[in-house]
């Protein structure tokens, strides 16, 4: 077994523009507020692209690339980061054959925006 391995760049141009297209959904509803226990949850259905949307905003929170509910960009926390990607591909094994052409490419796409995400944080290392 050779340690050479080759990368097929050609996926950039592709990832990018699903990373421009997820980031244009999520900016008009962005990720909840912060909401005080008598408030009601925040409306809207409760559906598959909601709960990918969730997971993959944690996970964006976690690597620092989205603000948080007071506008600041927390420092990476690569674990919990991470943790919410295996859930999400947890989540892809388990509902393989069973989703929409849809509901798959949303959560095709966030998968594969939060890989390269989270790549790129990681060779960023933690903020000072």
């Amino acid at each position: 077994m050779t340690d050479d391995k080759h990368v097929d760049e050609s996926w950039k141009k592709q990832a990018q523009a699903e990373k421009e297209k997820l980031d244009a959904a999520s900016k008009p509803s962005g990720p909840p507020p912060a909401q005080k226990e008598s408030e009601a949850p925040p409306s809207g259905p409760a559906d598959f692209p909601a709960l990918v949307a969730s997971l993959a905003s944690g996970a964006l929170l976690a690597l620092g690339v989205l603000p948080d509910a007071e506008g600041k960009t927390p420092p990476p926390d690569f674990e919990r980061a991470r943790f919410a990607i295996d859930l999400l591909d947890m989540l892809a094994e388990k509902t393989k054959g069973n989703l929409t052409p849809e509901e798959e490419r949303h959560l095709t796409g966030a998968l594969h925006e939060l890989h390269l995400a989270y790549v790129e944080a990681t060779r960023r290392g933690p903020k000072p």
